[in-house]
């Protein structure tokens, strides 16, 4: 295990890394965990065809700010050529340090598309897209992917080294199948094989939500970095926490969950306006978890549409409440 600092391509970061989350790590959750230390985060997942088209919507989500950096833009398509052009314009924005190539999303209108995992299903097809990303761009290329189909096809070496060949720069191996989706354990052995296998750095996906873990995870796969998703929600400081723990540093303070809380929620209020009290709900709801009334708390929150209202709900319930599961 190391906790010297991972390099892709020119790009050098901590080995804890914020994983791409659809519908969460949007730019109002990233300025929130930027508070707490600088480990390279990731957008949602950006649909390229989209980008390409011009979408509103999906461009303000590749649209990176300055103060996000390091940041990549996950980009997800089956079109080579419109793979290609999207990843032109994110570097065109400037704001990208790092372009990942989503092959793992398991949801069903991405597989039946034969984007996300079905990727895998589809090796060559996989590779003809990491090509031509790595040719349109000068930004470092990584791809995300899990250990396979089903239990019947893990595929994740044979994937990596093709990746590999195409001109991936680092991979992230989320190391459950398609067919597991987020549920049973992830398989780290998987993550130890593919090290094994590859020259370029790998990165553990996959039950890691404490500094404990991640610290086990490093020294059990020989990963050169490790990819905290679900660990985030309602804990924004996990990932400056994981790296203070390796490198032997200061973690960071939480003071107050709901002052932490109510600044998420002005944040989101001010880049999606009103629509902030519906997008939020699941955000303020996983900051409460573990705390006493939390239950009844969601429910208050699901109900409430006004911003004032969702402002004097998370007062009276924080009240300088501390996260009770340290």
């Amino acid at each position: 295990m190391t906790s010297a600092l991972l390099k892709i391509g020119n790009l050098s970061v901590s080995p804890v890394i914020g994983a791409p989350m659809a519908g969460v790590t949007d730019a109002p959750f990233r300025r929130i965990v930027r508070r707490f230390g600088k480990e390279l985060l990731h957008t949602e997942m950006v649909l390229a065809a989209s980008l390409v088209h011009a979408h509103k919507q999906t461009r303000q989500m590749a649209l990176c700010e300055e103060t996000d950096a390091p940041v990549a833009v996950q980009l997800e398509g089956t079109k080579p050529d419109v793979m290609a052009e999207a990843a032109r314009i994110v570097e065109k924005t400037k704001r990208a340090q790092l372009i990942d190539i989503n092959m793992g999303c398991p949801v069903a209108k991405i597989v039946k598309a034969g984007g996300g995992a079905a990727l895998m299903n589809t090796p060559e097809l996989a590779e003809s897209i990491v090509r031509a990303v790595v040719t349109a761009v000068r930004l470092p290329v990584t791809v995300k992917f899990r250990s396979g189909w089903d239990e019947d096809s893990l595929t994740y070496s044979d994937f990596g080294k093709r990746m590999r060949d195409a001109g991936a720069t680092a991979v992230t191996l989320h190391a459950r199948t398609r067919t597991q989706f987020y549920s049973g354990k992830a398989d780290w052995g998987a993550v130890a094989e593919l090290k094994r296998a590859l020259d370029i750095p790998v990165i553990a996906n996959g039950d890691v939500r404490t500094p404990e873990q991640a610290k086990q995870c490093l020294s059990e796969t020989g990963a050169d970095g490790v990819m905290i998703g679900r660990g985030l929600l309602g804990k924004p400081w996990v990932l400056a926490e994981c790296s203070a723990f390796l490198n032997g540093g200061k973690p960071p303070v939480v003071d107050d969950l709901g002052a932490l809380a109510l600044d998420h929620f002005d944040e989101m209020e001010k880049y999606y306006g009103h629509k902030a009290v519906f997008i939020a709900r699941k955000h303020i709801a996983w900051y409460s978890l573990g705390l006493t009334g939390s239950a009844a708390f969601r429910r208050l929150i699901n109900e409430t549409d006004e911003p004032e209202a969702m402002r004097a709900l998370i007062r009276d319930f924080f009240g300088g409440k501390h996260d009770e599961s340290k």
